[in-house]
């Protein structure tokens, strides 16, 4: 006799289509930081996204490349993108970092971990190369109330984090306290980030040995409880998903932070290729 049948998973509502691009420009920010300038008549219109948004990259791979050498793109399957023959395309989701919707131009920053599809892309496509982009996808929502912003990340939230230093500086009174937290594997991974007046930042070398995050946990810990951050400070972080956990533990149950007041979210799980949020 046959078991019960399984529900079906719910579907998801569709993210938007994907459109082809075409790589424009490589170009290294940092040592360990490569931007990626992509453009075409697909891009124009282009949503301008919230800081700290997403976008999906389709890479091109053997998967994805026909015989033609042009992109052969996924559809949606009610809950993931899947190829024609049934595979899992290769996406990985980035952070737009500039977009420039007249022009039909949107750039991503990747991180080299000298491992993963989307650090060996940023490391090798040229001009001309094709890809292809669907988003952007939500982003963060800055309450110009707020008294306070803590912003913290590793490596992978940097492009993020870029984008929520400039919208800070554009969007808050000039006294409202900034701080962010870095965990570098690399201190020349970091770039100039542009911010409000007297933004405090706070880089933190990874500990050898120790698990991914250890350090950030630690800072935003010691920086919640260091009385500089007035009630009410909004909290933004990503990083590796076990350091979110401890995050997120951190701020909601050791220093009862509103959920409302923190968006955290994990952008890579350790042991696993990075392809999430850079």
């Amino acid at each position: 006799m046959s078991g019960p049948l399984r529900p079906a998973p719910p579907t998801r509502r569709p993210p938007p289509p994907f459109r082809v691009v075409t790589v424009l420009e490589r170009a290294p920010v940092t040592p360990r930081l490569t931007r990626v300038t992509l453009g075409g008549s697909a891009l124009v219109g282009f949503p301008v996204p919230e800081p700290a948004a997403s976008v999906r990259v389709l890479l091109p791979t053997a998967a994805t490349l026909g015989p033609d050498r042009d992109l052969i793109l996924p559809t949606w399957a009610g809950n993931e993108f899947l190829l024609p023959d049934g595979s899992r395309p290769p996406i990985r989701t980035l952070t737009p970092r500039h977009v420039d919707p007249a022009a039909g131009t949107l750039a991503v920053e990747v991180v080299d971990h000298g491992i993963g599809l989307a650090s060996a892309w940023a490391a090798t496509t040229r001009p001309g190369g094709r890809a292809a982009v669907s988003g952007p996808g939500a982003g963060y929502r800055i309450d110009a109330a707020a008294p306070a912003f803590l912003l913290a990340g590793d490596e992978t939230a940097l492009p993020a984090i870029a984008t929520l230093t400039e919208a800070l500086r554009d969007r808050l009174d000039d006294r409202v306290p900034v701080e962010v937290h870095l965990e570098l594997v690399d201190p020349e991974a970091c770039p100039e980030l542009i911010g409000p007046p007297g933004m405090a930042i706070h880089r933190h070398p990874a500990r050898p040995g120790a698990p991914p995050g250890d350090a950030l946990v630690d800072a935003v810990d010691a920086a919640l409880r260091s009385g500089r951050l007035p009630a009410g400070v909004r909290v933004w972080a990503a990083g590796e998903a076990a350091a979110v956990q401890r995050l997120r533990r951190c701020c909601f149950e050791r220093h009862a932070v509103p959920r409302a007041h923190a968006s955290i979210r994990g952008y890579w799980k350790h042991g696993r290729a990075a392809g999430g949020g850079s």
